[in-house]
């Protein structure tokens, strides 16, 4: 499950929603079939949630039949007690990844982690 506390993690939904509205634009349409990749739907919510506020047309599905939308999925990587890091991939083809770190008991991402690149097809 995801590994921050409940605020934590609407801080970094607005974070990620944000940063993908950045990318493609408050009129981008996106197909998010979130039960199919995460056990922490509660986070994926707060995900929905924010793009939606910001303008972000967001279809929520449950199956693994592709929409005609962007498609668009997260992954989350524990790499210690104190940090992860979060992976957003629209289309296979655009990253955004972070990672997050608790120090003195608040949540920061590191700000040079912040990167768009390709990203191979998956088979």
């Amino acid at each position: 499950d995801f590994p921050v506390k409940d605020a934590d993690q609407v801080i970094i939904a607005k974070d990620l929603a944000w940063h993908i509205k950045e990318k493609h634009g408050a009129n981008a349409v996106f197909d998010f079939n979130y039960p199919m990749w995460s056990t922490s739907t509660h986070f994926s919510e707060l995900v929905e949630t924010e793009l939606r506020r910001l303008g972000i047309g967001v279809y929520v599905s449950e199956t693994e039949k592709q929409g005609k939308h962007n498609q668009l999925y997260y992954t989350l990587s524990k790499l210690n007690d104190r940090q992860f890091y979060i992976r957003v991939v629209v289309n296979n083809q655009f990253s955004f990844q972070r990672i997050w770190i608790y120090q003195d008991e608040q949540l920061f991402p590191l700000p040079t982690t912040t990167v768009f690149e390709g990203v191979k097809n998956r088979e």
